[in-house]
């Protein structure tokens, strides 16, 4: 009875592992996506998938971004709307609002507060 108290406590551990590993793996994958095209993200933290879009991954900033990995393509998610504006970093480089980049974060705070006096 204890022993297999033991095996299934070990199955459990090693699946919650698994899951996590894959997650993990998740986020990277999209991190990198994201990087190949030039998208201003430190980290991601969030990988969903509502219906209607493919991923949409969250970065530390806030910002949203979808993800139409057969097309090749990414697409900044508008917080307010949900609507979808095509990336382009040339125009983020000559007016980074249009993607919400004059937000200051948590993160930018955290680290400017580390600098300290």
């Amino acid at each position: 009875m204890f022993a297999h108290r033991i095996l299934c406590t070990c199955v459990a551990l090693g699946m919650l592992l698994l899951s996590s590993g894959a997650y993990s793996q998740e986020l990277s994958v999209a991190h990198q996506y994201l990087q190949r095209h030039g998208v201003p993200c430190l980290f991601v933290v969030k990988v969903a998938t509502p219906d209607a879009l493919g991923d949409v991954v969250t970065c530390q900033d806030g910002r949203e971004w979808a993800l139409f990995w057969l097309e090749d393509e990414i697409a900044f998610v508008q917080t307010q709307t949900r609507e979808l504006y095509n990336w382009d970093p040339e125009v983020y480089i000559s007016y980074p609002k249009l993607y919400g980049g004059s937000k200051q974060t948590a993160y930018d705070e955290l680290a400017a507060a580390g600098d300290g006096p």
